[in-house]
């Protein structure tokens, strides 16, 4: 399966590091795991490979259809045994190892069909 995907928002996990102070006056510095949120409109063109999810971007915008593509990512579907969800009403939720995609959809049946496609993939040892 392949086709276009605007992609509007990444979610990637990050840490923090924090200096708090002890009962005692003492200086602790600890880390606390947070969620950082990027906003990161951009058209790109997926390419569905079994459980992998190619994504890459289009120098020409969709002009040339011959055109060669810049590959933008890689993702293995394995993190978790639905890695694709919808959002929203059409928007597509996608869950890889080192962050979550969010991509707008033109419909819920769009949406439903990447969804089900990705989540079909995923190799029955990881369910």
């Amino acid at each position: 399966m392949d086709g276009r995907l605007q992609l509007t928002r990444v979610v990637r996990k990050m840490v923090n590091y924090f200096e708090v102070m002890g009962a005692g006056g003492e200086k602790t510095l600890i880390s606390v795991e947070c969620l950082a949120p990027e906003v990161t409109p951009r058209s790109l063109t997926a390419i569905l490979c079994n459980d992998l999810l190619v994504l890459c971007k289009d120098p020409s915008g969709g002009r040339d259809p011959n055109g060669l593509v810049d590959l933008w990512a890689v993702l293995r579907m394995q993190t978790v045994p639905q890695p694709a969800g919808i959002v929203h009403g059409s928007a597509l939720r996608l869950v890889d190892n080192k962050a979550i995609l969010y991509f707008d959809l033109a419909s819920t049946t769009e949406a439903l069909t990447w969804s089900r496609a990705i989540n079909m993939h995923i190799p029955a040892s990881s369910k």
